[in-house]
Parts: C-alpha cells; structure tokens; sequence
C-alpha cells in the first residue's frame, strides 16, 4: 500500500510538471523567439530544490534554482556523480532525466566553460527506486520479419527459434535452437556463435543441464526410435562442438543433473516414465511414471538440490519430487501448482492457478521460480508456497516491447534463466527471435 502511494505521488508530480511546462512553453510562444535567458558568471548559481525526491531511471526530476541560463550546452547535472540527461533549462529551473543504477546520493550541478565554470551540491540526497525492467540483450528481425541463424557480435548475432538455455561458470549462455543446434553467448565479448547443427541422430535436441563440475553438457534428444540417442554428452575437449551418445531411449524431452551429487535424471514422453542413469554401469534405472502417456515435461533441480520441479508442459501443470539424499533418487512427485489439463491464465494458489504450455523455469536465491507460460506470453512466478503471480509481460498478449514489467511483451517465450550476482534474468523469446533480460534498473 505504502509503495503504490508513493508511485502514486510521484506520477502526480510528474503530470503536475508537464502541465507547468506546458503553460511555460504556450506563455512563451510569440510571433518572434523568446530573449535567450544567460548565464552570468559574475552572480553565483542557486540550487533551492529538486522534484521529486525520490524515482528510479528515466524519472522526470525538476531542479529550482536562479543563475543557470538556457544555454544547454553550458550545463552538466550529475545524481550521486553520475550525469543526468539534461532536457530543458531556464534561469531558474532545469529538467533533467534520473541515470540508470543512481543510487542515493547528492544532486550536484555545474555552469560554464572553462575557468569560469561553477558547481553547486545540494544539501539533501535524491533516492533512487530501483525497478524491473525487460529490456533486449541480443538479437533482432529485418523489416519484414525475417531472421536467420547468424553469428558474430551482438549488433550482427540473430536466432530464428531460441528455445532452452543454460549458464556455464562463467556466465556464458548455452542456448538450443529449436530442431537447429546448439549456440554460444559469450558475455565477456558479446558474441554469439554455433556450436553444432542439429541432425546426425541429434535432430531435436531439447533440454541442456551441466554437470557440476561443469566437465559434462548433458543434451537430451527427442526422437522415436528406442534404440536411438536420448541423451548426449559434451565436454570442454572439443570446446562443446561436438557431442558423444551416452543414454539411448526414445521420447526424451527433458533431463537434468542434480547440482551437487552430480547424479542424471531422465524422462520419456511415451509413458511419462522417469528414469536415473547410473554413471558406473551405464545403466538407466525406471524410478516411476509421472501420469499418463504422451506427457511432455522436463526436471528441474532447485539450486539446494532438495527437491525438483517436473513442469508438465502439454497439460499445463508443474509437480513437485524430493530427492532422497539416502538413496540418490527422486522420489514419486506430488502435485504442485495448475490445473491438470487445464490450460488458462490466473493468478492464485496451488491447483487453482492456470498455465498455458509452461515450459523452461529459473530459481532465484529464496527458490522462487520464474516459469515462462509459453502462450500466456509471459513470465510467472511461483513461490515456495505454491502462491502464483505473474511476474513480467501482459498475459494473452503476443508483442514485442521492451519496458516495465507488465507493460513489455513476449511472444511465446520458451526459455529463462538467472543470474544472481547480478539480479538478472535471461529470457529466450522464441517468435520474437531474440533473447531478452528482465534486471533491476
């Protein structure tokens, strides 16, 4: 309540500003320019006060004063040091724009050129509101719509389905291509290049989980052959370009390693079977059926390895299995979260929230976990306590925008995940052709 009626104040203020300017720009309007007001280097420039107090990037702040000119060129405001996009100035008042990442710190303001420049520090500190926001990382379409598999540097880098992702310790992203390949985001030097092309037996790779020693890429791979390849291995030997067959079964849409223990677990779609492959003996172990046949879903360890989500990704619905550090397995799931075949978006708890085609998820450091809703478009959120929101993006609504949260648009985003040193996370929008972020501004 407290934090809506502060926003309230500041949107009020903000509206309360424009109209000023306004009046000020339809008062000055004559059939000739307005006398330019200047700056006098011979009078001190005053700082007397500064709107609103508080904001967070691109809020509109307005700073009273006298002696400051009209003259733009001549003045530089800086908020706790760091520069302030400068608007519009006056003698007595500017209209500067809050920097991204302020934080809270003194308005400072300087005039003049050369030996002649003054500056002035106000008294009281401006806080900044940090806010979430979606912006683009990488990746865009021509003006007709089209993209294609490029790499290179960010400017250049394009995707045509970007599907399922994964950090390595560095930071750098694995991304899956839908039914193409395998890409690599360098973060450290913003590229993006393929590491592999699907076919070859790896026609539809699916899910990507490291190890964690992060030695081993473990690749899932869709296919209907039971003697085909269902999981792959990749390692840092072959820079991650190449894989090696590993498990064989079919209908494999989803597989993870548990962060810790380092022990795989698989699925297949056929009968909705689980499975634990045992590293020793290269055997796979049948550990339970999730429901019925034919359902598609994926495994997701949580960061503390107790437990793992089982999205259930056709009929809309996540599970919930311990693992069982005693005996290194997953045991029998429980239903979490969604409707059992019911596809929908709301909002609520447990078994009354709706998903419509959840897919990849993302924990952050209190196990929260951030779901995309494939063709509810969006982002949703998910606590501990089974208590469902939606997080970023306008449920139902396919766009592309970039912005606040619940004013950006995904369309039929399909992969995330997050970093938390950084606050960040990475969004895979599958029809939008780019990978998107959503982190604290």
């Amino acid at each position: 309540m407290n934090k809506n009626f502060t926003f309230l104040k500041m949107h009020i203020r903000i509206c309360l500003f424009f109209l000023a300017l306004l009046f000020f720009l339809w008062g000055c309007k004559k059939d000739t320019e307005p006398a330019k007001q200047v700056y006098d280097p011979n009078k001190p420039i005053e700082l007397s006060r500064f709107l609103p107090d508080s904001g967070g990037v691109g809020t509109q702040m307005v700073i009273e004063g006298a002696n400051f000119g009209s003259d733009t060129s001549l003045i530089k405001v800086f908020i706790n040091n760091k520069p302030a996009p400068l608007v519009g100035a006056s003698a007595s008042a500017l209209y500067v724009l809050v920097p991204s990442r302020a934080n809270q710190g003194l308005v400072k303001i300087q005039v003049g050129k050369g030996e002649q420049v003054q500056e002035i520090i106000s008294k009281n500190e401006f806080k900044y509101i940090f806010m979430p926001a979606v912006s683009t990382l990488v990746g865009f379409t021509d003006k007709d719509g089209k993209t294609a598999i490029v790499d290179g540097a960010f400017d250049k880098a394009q995707f045509e389905e970007p599907y399922w992702m994964t950090f390595d310790q560095n930071k750098n992203i694995y991304l899956i291509e839908q039914r193409r390949g395998l890409r690599f985001i360098n973060m450290a030097k913003k590229e993006v290049k393929t590491l592999f092309r699907s076919g070859k037996g790896m026609d539809r790779p699916r899910t990507l989980s490291f190890s964690p020693s992060w030695d081993t890429l473990y690749v899932t791979n869709d296919q209907w052959d039971e003697r085909g390849l269902s999981t792959a291995a990749m390692t840092p030997a072959s820079g991650f370009t190449e894989w090696n067959s590993l498990i064989y079964n079919k209908t494999t849409n989803g597989g993870a390693a548990h962060p810790q223990t380092g022990d795989f677990f698989y699925n297949s779609y056929e009968k909705g079977e689980v499975f634990k492959w045992n590293k020793e003996n290269n055997a796979s172990e049948l550990l339970f059926r999730v429901d019925d046949n034919n359902w598609e879903f994926n495994i997701q360890f949580a960061p503390s390895g107790d437990f793992a989500y089982i999205v259930v990704v056709n009929q809309h619905y996540i599970l919930k299995s311990r693992y069982n550090r005693q005996t290194r397995k997953l045991e029998a799931p429980v239903h979490f979260v969604g409707g059992r075949g019911r596809a929908g978006h709301n909002d609520g708890v447990g078994v009354d929230a709706r998903f419509d085609t959840p897919h990849q998820g993302a924990f952050d450091e209190s196990d929260n976990f951030y779901v995309a809703d494939v063709f509810n478009h969006c982002i949703r959120k998910i606590s501990p306590q089974g208590v469902v929101s939606t997080f970023a993006g306008r449920p139902r609504s396919a766009g592309y925008a970039d912005g606040a949260l619940r004013d950006a648009q995904f369309d039929q985003p399909y992969g995330i995940i997050y970093d938390p040193a950084t606050g960040t996370f990475y969004v895979a929008d599958l029809i939008n052709r780019r990978i998107r972020t959503i982190s604290i501004e």
